[in-house]
């Protein structure tokens, strides 16, 4: 068969078969400007405390200003303990994603962190805003969970903003919500607010879910994301969140928020640079804190209209991307993470940013692809509009793997096509009948999109994909039963939580 099985996981081809942009001297360029600006400007971590993590190390320290200064051969020595093999684990094992280094691995984890949601009410024919809550984590990580295409979350595709906004440790909450929707893998976890401590209270329920702590330390279900702003500056909350993540072995995957041309450099170069010195940087402290801890990093720079303030898609963004990627898996053999965003608000704009940043990233080998939605408000028409996306994707990384490049005589079917001849028709051949799937046909394609002349789209009411036919999806899934969580797993989880509530409320 050409067309993907159901689950099935999808492997990337050779390196030679896809996008790579730099030379290993031109790879080498970047990271060598990703040292320079490690060890001559330095990081600005913006929390006291941090100076006693590093007194024992070659770091040097302003502790006025609180910049550190990271040597190049003590970075690299910590990043070469970053290990190549491990596994993001789903609460049932089943849905573990298996990470064997660079070159095959390929998941796609949905997210977008909403703080707002639109939902259409049918019966009044228009859109209605609300803040998202507890529900809505818990009814789009469900949704999420029923579509086999996703293999995991990023982060939460809503937040619970109800939460925040009552003082609480929202985060954790969110999590609760996510092991109840999905056994799958959940994703890296950003806490702001509660310090170190909301982290411990994270990985005690973390190993509720997985049934002990040395299992969770085998398997773990979250991660951290222990990220830096601007020009390398990392706040206290993102100190936090390596301390927290390497405390608990949890993995990390680190990235750098910077947006140009406003906490980034113009050029796509620069941007690769600084980029690649923010996840070196997160890296180097999170294999120094807890060696031997997954890093997925995650080398992004995003563009910003300056006129509007609002994010931008631009082209540079895939190819800062792209090369940083490719700095990690050439040059250090690591796994990397991506980002397929997109960020207008129509849907059409949606699923043409998603297409074009999903299909170049994954021809540029990004091991580990977040798919998000907007991030300013979700519109959940983007859940199936997705999942039909990411399956273009798959099957087309599946027909490079299988049918592309001929490994026998009957893939290039040479013989077939001299007996059926210049006057032939290859429909009912036997070569093409045995390639026919019964339920799926000879070829993929989405059967949530249009497939008729506009004459025949419009007699039949002019029914639109990221509308009509997604809510019409959107009512199946929400229908889905995730795998339940046991019940005495339920009542710990709700006892840490009650717990974290008292200690960590803010007010």
């Amino acid at each position: 068969m050409i067309i993907i099985r159901e689950g099935e996981k999808v492997k990337f081809p050779s390196y030679d078969k896809l996008l790579r942009l730099a030379t290993e001297e031109q790879l080498k360029l970047f990271d060598s400007a990703a040292y320079r600006i490690l060890s001559e400007m330095g990081v600005h971590i913006d929390d006291k405390e941090a100076i006693e993590y590093f007194k024992d190390t070659p770091v040097e320290i302003d502790e006025k200003e609180l910049i550190f200064r990271f040597p190049e051969y003590w970075v690299r020595e910590m990043i070469a303990k970053a290990p190549s093999s491990y596994v993001l684990a789903g609460r049932n094992p089943k849905n573990d994603l298996p990470i064997t280094g660079p070159k095959r691995d390929y998941y796609i984890l949905p997210a977008a962190g909403a703080t707002k949601q639109y939902k259409w009410n049918e019966s009044l024919d228009q859109w209605e805003s609300s803040i998202t809550d507890f529900n809505d984590v818990y009814e789009s990580t469900k949704m999420m969970d029923a579509i086999d295409t996703y293999e995991g979350l990023s982060n939460s595709i809503v937040e619970d903003v109800k939460s925040s906004h009552a003082g609480l440790p929202a985060e954790l909450h969110a999590a609760y919500a996510k092991w109840k929707g999905t056994s799958k893998f959940i994703g890296p976890i950003a806490i702001t607010e509660g310090g170190t401590a909301e982290w411990d209270y994270l990985a005690q329920m973390a190993a509720e879910v997985q049934g002990g702590y040395d299992e969770f330390r085998k398997r773990p279900i979250i991660g951290c994301l222990p990220t830096a702003i601007g020009p390398l500056t990392s706040t206290r909350q993102n100190f936090w969140a390596m301390v927290g993540g390497a405390k608990h072995h949890i993995p990390s995957f680190p990235y750098w928020g910077g947006t140009a041309p406003f906490t980034a450099p113009a050029t796509p170069a620069s941007q690769i640079a600084l980029s690649l010195a923010c996840t070196h940087y997160g890296i180097a402290v999170s294999q120094y804190l807890s060696p031997g801890t997954a890093a997925l990093p995650w080398v992004i720079c995003t563009a910003v209209d300056p006129n509007s303030g609002q994010l931008a898609q631009a082209p540079m963004f895939l190819l800062t991307h792209g090369i940083g990627n490719q700095v990690y898996q050439d040059l250090y053999g690591i796994a990397t993470f991506g980002c397929a965003h997109a960020l207008n608000g129509s849907l059409e704009e949606v699923a043409t940013g998603w297409m074009t940043n999903l299909l170049t990233l994954t021809l540029m080998g990004l091991n580990v692809l977040q798919f998000g939605g907007p991030p300013n408000a979700f519109m959940w028409e983007a859940l199936p509009m997705g999942e039909s996306i990411v399956n273009y994707v798959k099957q087309f990384l599946f027909n490079m793997n299988n049918s592309l490049f001929p490994e026998d005589e009957d893939a290039l079917s040479l013989k077939t096509i001299l007996e059926v001849g210049p006057k032939g028709r290859f429909a009912t051949h036997p070569h093409t009948l045995k390639y026919i799937d019964p339920k799926k046909g000879l070829y993929w394609y989405s059967k949530d999109w249009i497939h008729e002349h506009s004459d025949q789209w419009l007699a039949k009411g002019g029914k639109r994909w990221a509308y009509d036919t997604c809510r019409e999806r959107l009512k199946e899934l929400a229908k889905h039963e995730p795998e339940p969580l046991g019940k005495d797993v339920e009542e710990r989880l709700q006892s840490i939580l009650k717990e974290a509530d008292e200690e960590l409320a803010l007010f």
